[in-house]
């Protein structure tokens, strides 16, 4: 059976198809490979694959990938791309499935710090007008108050006569809607802090929400101002709308003196930083790999040429790795044990060797001509591999 790799792009809406001829030349741009239907890949007389989206079959285009090495086997490998047809965008986008990781709630502002971009949960659309930069020149991130924290006043013992905590008056009245008659987009207007206040400070994260300082957004769409059956003003809200998918994200009013953007974190997606991993041996306590997450919820569908290892699982993880014997790898393991950011994990010995079993197992059902990116190799991690 010939060996294929499928991967779904939903940020691009395409799918990407890769099928290895059994033998090179021009015999493999002939028609055994290709899309009998929306749904249905035909590799060869006897094999038909489902695909695990539907396709526009119009938008399919085909090429041959250039011949990695002479090293790299008979056969070359065929790509079609193709369109993710719009029922079936419409269809993810309604039933999107949670990702493989996520945030546990509630989200604490130190877990998300160095914060880069908001993003719609349905199509992950950026929300912030240009990303969080990093940095000192970022907007800080700070815990709102809990809603319950004058209540708690009145319980603690022992206090100093002269209150110094200092909480931000403006984060503590009710939040009120912008008094819109009509759909469209509210005037802008400067949202530097309230003097006396932490300059620098643009996220406040809750239990349910984070609020950010509307400067920080984009131009979103904002709905009428919801009322009730009559029209009264009495827990209204402005609802905030992604400007791709037109999914609500949240709601956008004022905070005191201050007009603000409620993200509810059910409906967002919160970019942060690269994702690294240097994996220590318990023994040695010397890098064995380094690990960089690219991508948590890909959907791959994919056979080697010979056996029966299939991943049938569509969410994985997507990852870069390199491993201690490799060309440079002392340099860069240097270099990211130097950085903060990345985070130190100690297997014992069987492990670590395990894991990266698993990731060159899985490295080799990607085309050859895939694997190397940024002296690293383009691997993933199923569901059964975590």
């Amino acid at each position: 059976m010939a060996a294929y790799y499928i991967e779904v792009l939903s940020s691009l809406k395409v799918v990407d198809i890769y099928v290895k001829c059994p033998v090179s030349g021009p015999g493999c741009e002939g028609d055994a490979i290709r899309l009998t239907s929306e749904s249905e890949l035909r590799i060869d007389v006897d094999t038909v694959i489902k695909l695990p989206v539907t396709v526009a079959l119009q938008t399919a285009t085909r090429s041959q990938l250039p011949s990695a090495s002479p090293a790299s086997g008979k056969g070359a490998w065929i790509r079609i791309r193709a369109s993710i047809s719009p029922e079936c965008m419409r269809n993810r986008l309604e039933h999107a499935p949670p990702l493989i990781t996520s945030i546990e709630k509630p989200v604490a502002a130190s877990a998300i710090q160095g914060l880069r971009d908001v993003g719609c949960q349905s199509c992950a659309t950026p929300l912030f007008s240009s990303g969080c930069a990093d940095g000192d020149n970022g907007p800080k991130i700070r815990d709102l108050p809990s809603a319950f924290w004058s209540e708690l006043v009145d319980c603690w013992v022992c206090h100093p006569e002269k209150d110094t905590v200092n909480v931000n008056a403006d984060l503590l009245h009710a939040f009120e809607p912008e008094t819109l008659t009509c759909a469209g987009y509210a005037d802008s207007q400067s949202l530097e802090p309230a003097s006396g206040s932490e300059s620098g400070v643009g996220v406040w994260v809750g239990d349910t929400h984070i609020l950010a300082s509307t400067s920080l957004l984009r131009n979103l769409p904002r709905a009428r101002v919801n009322t009730d059956a009559k029209g009264r003003f009495y827990d209204a809200y402005t609802e905030l709308c992604c400007d791709n998918c037109a999914q609500v994200v949240g709601e956008v009013g004022r905070m005191g003196s201050r007009q603000m953007a409620k993200l509810y974190l059910h409906c967002i997606q919160l970019v942060l930083p690269d994702e690294r991993f240097v994996v220590e041996g318990r023994k040695s306590c010397k890098p064995v790999a380094l690990i960089h997450v690219v991508g948590w919820n890909a959907e791959i569908k994919a056979r080697a040429a010979t056996g029966s290892h299939a991943v049938l699982s569509s969410r994985c993880i997507k990852v870069l790795y390199t491993q201690e014997g490799v060309g440079g790898f002392e340099a860069q393991a240097k270099q990211w044990l130097e950085d903060s950011s990345a985070e130190i994990i100690s297997l014992l010995d069987a492990d670590a060797a395990s894991l990266l079993c698993i990731l060159a197992d899985n490295a080799r059902l990607l085309p050859s001509q895939l694997r190397g990116m940024a002296n690293m190799t383009r691997s993933f991690l199923v569901e059964s591999n975590i």
